[in-house]
């Protein structure tokens, strides 16, 4: 191998495109609408910024066999993370006032009050998220810096493009109706097998290691395009890469079809055209 062609290899092995190459191929083989490394404008240091993926995919609701009634699009703003350093992160109980609120506003659907087709979504699914993390880099030295960023740019990003930008083109033959859009920020990590967890309530818990996808509750402090000054509540996915796709459909499963069953319903419930005529 010629030296021209180590340094190459070097590049390659080193950079961490190959492991954000594999990300979005999966979701690409997926179907899903994949914008790679979008650059943005950052609201609060009106510096740009860039994430590593912004992916969208259309699920259809369909009335009848024949019926289409528009679509439930779903955008994931997606950061790439290789992990070679270990991780704690100490848990503590998931804030389920909030996580319903968020839930709620997301998704239109009811309180559970009202209707508990909520208790489904996925946010509510685990009743402990993940609050601190910590890493110490090789020389000892304390550093979270790395998921510190990743959380900065996921929500940064969305808050950012939300409810602004359509990757999916518009079909010239079908009219474009997306009846509903859901925003998820994610991690999407090389492996779990450097990540601990740790119970906040319990100093004398053991260490136990990490191996199912979790979230991170994180409120949010922002400024929005008006350069006012806000605080959001936000639960971001972490995922290990091998776990993605089954990740995927089942959010799928629970959150969209929830979203899609409240949709028909609405539609449903609009007066015929036999019954506005009269």
């Amino acid at each position: 191998m010629s030296k021209k062609t180590d340094e190459v290899q070097s590049i390659i092995e080193k950079s961490g495109n190959s492991f954000h190459s594999r990300v979005v191929n999966l979701l690409r083989e997926g179907g899903w609408t994949v914008l790679v490394s979008p650059y943005y404008s950052d609201n609060f240091t009106d510096k740009p910024r860039e994430i590593d993926i912004i992916a969208e995919k259309g699920f259809d609701i369909g009335m009848w066999v024949n019926e289409w009634v528009g679509t439930v699009n779903v955008q994931l703003f997606l950061e790439c993370k290789y992990i070679n350093e270990k991780i704690v992160f100490w848990f503590d109980a998931k804030d389920e006032y909030r996580a319903i609120e968020r839930i709620m506003k997301d998704t239109r659907l009811e309180h559970p009050n009202q209707n508990n087709s909520i208790r489904v979504h996925h946010y509510l699914s685990d009743a402990f998220v993940a609050k601190l993390f910590a890493s110490l880099k090789r020389d000892g030295s304390d550093e979270h810096n790395l998921f510190q960023r990743a959380i900065n740019q996921s929500l940064n990003a969305l808050v950012s493009y939300r409810f602004k930008y359509n990757l999916i083109p518009p079909v010239k033959h079908m009219r474009e109706k997306i009846r509903h859009r859901i925003v998820y920020p994610m991690i999407v990590c090389n492996s779990f097998e450097n990540f601990y967890q740790k119970k906040i309530a319990d100093a004398e818990s053991e260490v136990e290691q990490i191996s199912k996808p979790f979230q991170l509750e994180v409120n949010y402090a922002y400024k929005n395009m008006g350069g006012v000054g806000l605080n959001e509540y936000f639960l971001i996915d972490v995922i290990d890469i091998e776990q993605l796709s089954a990740f995927l459909a089942s959010i799928e499963k629970t959150d969209i079809t929830a979203v899609k069953e409240h949709l028909l319903w609405e539609e449903r419930a609009k007066p015929s055209s036999s019954n506005q005529q009269n």
